[in-house]
């Protein structure tokens, strides 16, 4: 599965298909990384604007989402809603952004505290893999085979998040199989394989948790980007690897 970076936006308008009519335009925009949204929501735009002042109001929104495409380096604006509305802001958006666009005819309304459009997102990104993950899974390889800054393995790559070393963090897409667990602590680099290894660096509320969720709060807390892998591409050890900020120092010789 995809971890793309993406503007979501649904455009409400339920009234006469007219720059006459009575009633406001209400559009609803999210910027972020799918599939992290599902469970962070991104950053977020409401907007409301009369439908006599909407191409105008279409112009100005189609800059604050190139400004946040460019914030987050998006490769696609994902567009719902309503067909005479969302045509006007698509024809607006500035030329950088109206490329990269893609609509898709989503029903009903988005969920509250839910990532917009998820479902759409699921269906739309399944099995792909953006260009700039692609190139993550390239430079992985390629310092895998000279053995330089990258790590295979749920042990090495969990040593490698308790020292803030891990600049992007693989995983592979298990689907319905069981993950493992791990140990974590109150603070995102507080993860270890075992109980007794966590109480060993002396942190004292410690809580079992799925490793999925224990990764991915650890390289939120550190900074790190994930890649999520589908095992047909990539198959990992433990299901997990890393690309290293930085290669630790080989062992002085005796």
């Amino acid at each position: 599965m995809i971890v793309a970076r993406i503007v979501s936006l649904y455009v409400h308008y339920t009234g006469r298909h007219t720059l006459e009519a009575a009633g406001r335009v209400h559009v609803e925009a999210e910027a972020g990384r799918w599939p992290l949204t599902r469970v962070t929501p991104g950053e977020r735009l409401d907007e409301r604007v009369p439908v006599a002042d909407w191409p105008r109001g279409a112009e100005r929104l189609g800059r604050l989402l190139a400004a946040q495409a460019l914030r987050i380096g998006a490769e696609t604006l994902v567009l719902a809603g309503d067909t005479w509305a969302r045509g006007i802001l698509a024809r607006r958006l500035p030329g950088r952004l109206r490329g990269r666009v893609t609509t898709v005819d989503a029903g009903g309304v988005p969920r509250p505290g839910r990532a917009l459009l998820e479902g759409w997102l699921e269906q739309l990104f399944r099995g792909r893999m953006a260009a700039h993950d692609q190139a993550l899974v390239g430079a992985l390889l390629a310092q895998r085979a000279r053995r330089g800054a990258a790590t295979e393995g749920l042990a090495d790559t969990v040593a490698a998040l308790q020292r803030g070393q891990v600049g992007t963090l693989f995983l592979n897409d298990r689907g319905r199989s069981a993950p493992p667990v791990l140990w974590v602590g109150p603070e995102p680099a507080h993860l270890a394989l075992t109980e007794g290894e966590l109480r060993s660096y002396g942190v004292r509320a410690v809580r079992r948790e799925r490793a999925d969720a224990a990764l991915a709060r650890a390289l939120v807390g550190t900074g790190a980007e994930l890649v999520l892998v589908p095992e047909r591409w990539l198959r990992l050890r433990d299901g997990a690897g890393a690309l290293l900020r930085y290669a630790d120092s080989p062992a002085s010789s005796p």
